[in-house]
């Protein structure tokens, strides 16, 4: 069984979501981070200072998927995220020992 964590552009994430969606189980969280990506000047208050961000908002999509499915799961992630930029944001892929669903109590494979 294999983790697979993308951290990309918030602006990226319905791609992607709609992309996996006959995967299964996922989960997403809003993140923020600072990578090579420039971030972008906002307004404040009613328009008359500008100020940047300390961090840029990510999303970071987290799969459990058996290792037979990594590789379209990577290739279906960088087809609707990249567009070949510098900072487009990063995917991990880790090896997991074991998994338990709780309501079931299924260890394993059979878990995800």
């Amino acid at each position: 069984m294999k983790k697979i964590e993308a951290v990309m552009p918030h602006a990226r994430l319905e791609l992607v979501l709609s992309a996996l969606k006959d995967l299964g189980g996922l989960t997403y969280y809003e993140s923020k981070g600072r990578g090579q990506n420039p971030r972008p000047i906002l307004h404040s208050g009613r328009g008359t200072s500008t100020y940047t961000p300390e961090f840029n908002l990510n999303a970071t999509l987290v799969v459990v998927a058996k290792d037979t499915a990594v590789d379209s799961i990577l290739n279906t992630i960088l087809e609707n995220s990249s567009t070949g930029l510098k900072g487009e944001g990063k995917i991990f892929v880790y090896d997991l020992d074991d998994a338990v669903d709780i309501g079931s109590k299924s260890r394993g494979e059979a878990a995800i």
